[in-house]
């Protein structure tokens, strides 16, 4: 025959394991709501890491613009140098030849 003890016995033995069960539980929960945070936390992270690449990529097509002008102002200026850098050794050229002809025509 079964004793009231042993019911309080079977009882409080199931009680305790139940009570340990719920604690683990528990402690899983609390750390999936960790978990949560944390994943929040690394979202909105990548939203601003995602806004600040496209705020990059907006500045370095700006200069991409900017170099190409410069690039085309160059190719520009340089037939123009190239031009001057001409006439001037045409003018010393000259200077050159004439102040050997005037030289000749004195001697």
């Amino acid at each position: 025959m079964v004793t009231t003890q042993d019911l309080e016995k079977v009882f409080k033995a199931h009680l305790e394991n139940d009570t340990k069960r719920l604690d683990r539980i528990e402690s899983k929960i609390d750390k999936l709501s960790e978990t949560v945070v944390s994943l929040a936390r690394v979202e909105e992270k990548v939203t601003a890491l995602d806004k600040e690449a496209t705020r990059t990529n907006d500045r370095l097509e700006k200069i991409d613009h900017r170099l190409e002008k410069v690039e085309e102002k160059v190719g520009k200026n340089d037939v123009t140098v190239r031009v001057i850098n001409k006439l001037s050794w045409l003018i010393v050229s000259a200077i050159v030849a004439g102040a050997i002809a005037y030289y000749f025509q004195i001697n």
